[in-house]
């Protein structure tokens, strides 16, 4: 479906993926914290390209291997129902997810805008997309503190909360913020 990604044109990103070639200045796959809905982390899409937390030792189940506070946060946190078993119920950070960091070259669906980045799942809205200040700043606090390179929140609200700012420029301070704007025709 790449032909029909026009977007990707109009961004330039062809000409970014071919002047970068096989440089990475990060010296690693970058991860980008998808905090949404979820993400399908079994997506044929994404699969290949889901954050694993190398600490966190796959079997042992109901240990926090890692001792980060979150028992078997394998590939990321549901803030929602406090668990590490990664779904999506909505499908709207799944989506999310493809749009930034689907696998090129499967034959399948689309391609990301970083199809190197790896996804790391943070639920942090209800599956009818709502949420809460409290629980975004969770999510944003866990993806900072377990190493995402990027943070995307693809997220509304309709209020300033001076607890999410200070959240934010903590993670600024080593994550690049990639945020919903102008959700409703809304601005604050």
């Amino acid at each position: 479906m790449y032909i029909q990604q026009t977007y990707l044109q109009s961004v330039n990103m062809p000409q970014v993926w071919k002047a970068s070639g096989t440089t990475n200045v990060l010296g690693h796959r970058p991860v980008i914290a998808i905090l949404d809905t979820g993400v399908d982390i079994t997506h044929p899409d994404l699969a290949s390209n889901i954050w694993t937390n190398a600490l966190e030792e796959d079997g042992s189940e109901d240990t926090d291997d890692d001792g980060n506070g979150f028992k078997d946060d394998i590939h990321g946190w549901d803030f929602v129902n406090q668990s590490g078993r990664i779904g999506d119920w909505n499908g709207h950070g799944t989506h999310c997810a493809g749009i930034a960091a689907a696998v090129s070259g499967n034959g399948v669906g689309i391609i990301g805008a970083n199809p190197d980045a790896l996804i790391m799942p943070v639920t942090v809205m209800q599956s009818d997309g709502t949420g809460d200040v409290a629980t975004i700043i969770k999510g944003i606090d866990y993806a900072f503190a377990n190493g995402a390179d990027v943070i995307s929140m693809s997220i509304g609200g309709y209020a300033p909360s001076q607890a999410q700012e200070q959240a934010l420029a903590k993670a600024y301070s080593k994550c690049v913020l990639v945020a919903a704007a102008g959700n409703d025709g809304c601005q604050l």
